[in-house]
């Protein structure tokens, strides 16, 4: 009993700063919306062409993110992120982000539990199975979750967070053949949930 009362005592009187690193995994997902009007994609396989307002699409994916604590409140962290493979009928992208951002949050339950917010740039390839959109491009890297570091484990902690890159175009899109297709404001979105271990030092 004792030993635990120590910690809480070591852990109550601590900032909370320090270097982490983590792996996560996850629910990814795409959506690409077309604020103007339909687009039309010609359909690999036959003559006519597929109309649609958005793209939604989803999968699974996996993260490795680490940063650096100052106090209870602020950190910087950088990760890396591949949402997967998101796939239609007749066109896939393979999106991989690099984002750096802020992570700003407080300590509870003498600061073992974290909730926080994450807000900065990422720069995401899409990978695309056709030159539908841009291949890359800067994002905003948004998102939120809570931490815990359960005090017997001595730095050992767990992450529940839902994240991602948005990026509004304001071009047109084209095909392979640079025959015009879409309106020209498109909003991309991608996401995703996940549970990560991590580790502070």
């Amino acid at each position: 009993m004792i030993p635990f009362l120590l910690a809480g005592t070591l852990l109550a009187s601590n900032d909370g700063s320090g270097t982490y690193f983590g792996i996560a995994g996850g629910w990814s997902c795409y959506k690409a919306k077309f604020i103007d009007e339909d687009y039309y994609i010609d359909d690999d396989e036959t003559a006519g062409k597929t109309k649609t307002k958005s793209f939604d699409e989803n999968d699974k994916g996996f993260k490795f993110y680490g940063g650096y604590q100052f106090n209870e409140i602020i950190a910087v962290e950088a990760s890396f992120t591949d949402y997967g493979t998101l796939s239609s009928e007749n066109y896939s992208q393979e999106p991989q982000s690099f984002a750096v951002y802020a992570n700003a949050g407080y300590n509870f339950l003498n600061g073992q539990l974290r909730p926080f917010g994450l807000l900065g740039l990422g720069y995401l390839n899409s990978n695309q199975s056709r030159d539908l959109l841009d291949e890359d491009f800067v994002t905003v890297h948004a998102g939120g979750g809570v931490e815990y570091y359960p005090a017997v484990l001595k730095g050992l902690g767990f992450r529940a967070a839902l994240e991602g890159d948005f990026y509004v175009n304001n071009e047109s899109a084209y095909d392979d053949d640079n025959n015009h297709y879409s309106s020209e404001t498109f909003f991309q979105r991608y996401m995703m949930f996940y549970i990560g271990v991590q580790y502070k030092f």
